[in-house]
């Protein structure tokens, strides 16, 4: 079977939000670099500043997920957590705003392993969950 990938899905309060945090930051940092005086105080800020923000974007961009080979791949920028299917015991839906590799509060809380969890906002759910063969308990 070929590997399946689906999006995040994504709240458009969470992209007005984030883009709002990406000005923000902009303009604090930006600031804030050309008030001190020192070049290399400026540089530095600057530099900072500019990785935040591009952590932010890539984290904003690239947030998906992979099913491949009875192994679901989670994507959040730079960061991968690897579940192996055959150890999912539940897929919940779930709105918590809890940190997670989501951009959408219309979550799955995924149950595997020896009591671990993660939360996941896939765009498509039911093809999502027929590619992981598992279906929504009901919570509570």
């Amino acid at each position: 079977m070929a590997a399946k990938r689906f999006k995040s899905k994504v709240d458009s309060w969470i992209g007005v939000l984030l883009g709002a945090v990406i000005v923000v930051q902009v303009l604090a940092i930006g600031s804030a670099a050309f008030q001190t005086g020192d070049p290399r105080t400026t540089t530095a800020m600057l530099l900072l500043g500019v990785a935040v923000v591009g952590l932010m974007i890539w984290l904003t961009l690239a947030t998906y997920y992979v099913v491949n080979r009875g192994t679901l791949t989670i994507v959040a920028g730079p960061f991968r957590w690897k579940v192996p299917i055959d150890e999912i015991s539940s897929v919940e839906a779930t709105r918590s705003p809890l940190s997670s590799p989501a951009l959408s509060l219309d979550r799955l809380r995924i149950r595997y392993g020896k009591n671990r969890r993660i939360m996941i906002s896939p765009a498509d759910k039911p093809a999502f969950l027929k590619a992981i063969g598992h279906e929504v308990v009901p919570n509570g």
